[in-house]
């Protein structure tokens, strides 16, 4: 017997959510989208407002580049404002547009057409039924596009640029990561705090963290960014924004600072049909007793090349343990029974 208990929520409430957010399926948390839709299914439907996310950039840092563009081209369509740290390159220039397409009668049955070899993979869909993906108006986000976002959309969100160039403009005295966690103190604790009026979301986006703030050099290399990993998490739990970081360094005590964790890693020519792969490494366990746990921790990341976007779907399957699994009749045993013949 087990007993579950749900938050029932009110048809008739009068609360208004932020412009691109929903509540997930229990109600419990306000969420919002990555930008791929198939990475969303994999942590929880989305990504919780006043979350860390951490992700462990592929070898050339394309993926992690492409999951930070899509992020952030997300929020300027839903009318996000953004907050951008990097260095080795604007994250804002030349952002994917969000296209739209039908998934034809032909597309739909090649999904569902029975395989001969892989007979287990044929009631396992790539995407978890729930998203909305399955629709037959799919959204994504060109990463190859040619056409850039219209200045009309661009003009209704505020663009909060905390790079290195804009570091030595300022011509402080202070580290650029006492710059960087003053600045977004600054702006969640006034503009995006969760007690605010203004119910506006921000997107905070930082690339190659390790990079951006400290030199190799520096002895105390590891605790200011563990620090630094620390206290924005604190800014994020009391605030109406959401951030990702990507780091080119792993470390257990960074994964217990933030919510949602994985790593990317670029694939090799034995598997031709991905061009890299993702693993599961936390998921986020806020306002809930049994936090979502998603079918594999092992992710494949394809790249659509008519379509130029990127999804994520199973890699790895569990084993069949069912009784009826398909095994071979013949069982070879050892056994002491006297049916058996031992020579020593």
């Amino acid at each position: 017997m087990s007993i579950t208990f749900k938050k029932k929520i009110s048809s008739t409430s009068n609360t208004r959510l932020p412009i691109g957010t929903r509540l997930n399926s229990n109600g419990t948390l306000l969420l919002t989208s990555s930008g791929i839709s198939s990475l969303d299914t994999f942590v929880g439907e989305g990504l919780p407002i006043g979350s860390l996310v951490l992700i462990y950039e592929d070898k050339y840092s394309n993926i992690s580049d492409s999951i930070l563009r899509c992020y952030l081209s997300e929020g300027i369509y839903n009318k996000h404002d953004l907050c951008i740290s990097a260095l080795r390159n604007d994250p804002t220039e030349n952002l994917p547009t969000k296209e739209e397409y039908k998934l034809l009668d032909n597309d739909l049955n090649n999904e569902n057409d029975k395989m001969k070899i892989a007979w287990r993979y044929e009631n396992l869909s790539t995407i978890n039924s729930s998203s909305s993906s399955l629709s037959t108006t799919n959204i994504h986000y060109d990463l190859q596009s040619t056409k850039s976002i219209s200045n009309e959309l661009i003009e209704q969100i505020k663009i909060h640029k905390l790079t290195w160039n804009d570091y030595i403009q300022t011509q402080t005295s202070i580290s650029y990561r006492n710059y960087l966690l003053k600045s977004l103190h600054q702006l969640l604790t006034t503009n995006y705090s969760s007690q605010s009026i203004d119910k506006r979301i921000l997107r905070i986006g930082i690339q190659s963290l390790s990079l951006s703030l400290f030199d190799h050099d520096n002895k105390s290399h590891f605790d200011e960014l563990f620090s630094f990993l620390y206290y924005l998490r604190i800014l994020l739990r009391t605030s109406l924004a959401t951030c990702i970081i990507t780091l080119n360094e792993k470390s257990k005590l960074f994964e217990t600072l933030a919510d949602i964790v994985f790593e990317l890693k670029l694939s090799n020519i034995n598997h031709s049909d991905y061009i890299g792969f993702c693993q599961l490494i936390k998921l986020p366990r806020l306002n809930t007793i049994q936090p979502f746990i998603p079918d594999t921790w092992d992710i494949g990341i394809k790249l659509i090349k008519h379509r130029k976007n990127i999804i994520f779907e199973k890699y790895s399957i569990p084993p069949d343990l069912s009784q009826d699994a398909s095994r071979d009749e013949k069982h070879k045993t050892l056994s002491c029974s006297s049916s058996t013949q031992l020579d020593f």
